[in-house]
């Protein structure tokens, strides 16, 4: 690591820690990999916290802070992932829901919720069952 690298990591570590405190530095350093310090803009229902800091470069001045530890993607809502990803600047709540949008629901692939298919209809094949004898 060079050294100017390392001089910007521990001033973005101090200036964050001033912001936020050790604890939120802390979670930052777990789920982001870096210490982020920025003006809070917002949370959505599920609790996720969104950040902003226009001295950052384009593309890593918006970010978010997941509410669960177990994180993805798919947690974001639409209208959060739109202000992320600088499509809008608009926030969430500036503008109203159209009738048609369905409320956000996150991707619950690979867990317990997840949809798993099973058959209704009658196998072509029954299968064999073994019979035991009496051997009395």
């Amino acid at each position: 690591m060079s050294g100017a690298g390392f001089k910007n990591t521990v001033t973005a570590t101090i200036a964050a820690v001033r912001a936020h405190g050790i604890k939120r530095v802390f979670w930052q350093y777990l789920t982001l990999d870096q210490a982020k310090y920025g003006k809070h803009v917002g949370t959505d229902q599920f609790g996720n916290e969104y950040y902003h800091n226009p001295e950052d470069l384009f593309g890593r001045d918006r970010w978010v802070l997941y509410h669960k530890w177990n994180y993805d993607g798919s947690q974001v809502p639409a209208e959060w992932n739109q202000w992320l990803t600088h499509t809008t600047d608009d926030l969430p709540g500036a503008l109203p829901k159209a009738l048609y949008q369905a409320e956000h629901v996150e991707n619950v692939t690979g867990t317990r919720a997840a949809f798993k298919t099973y058959s209704t209809t009658k196998p072509k094949i029954d299968a064999w069952e073994p019979a035991v004898k009496d051997r009395s």
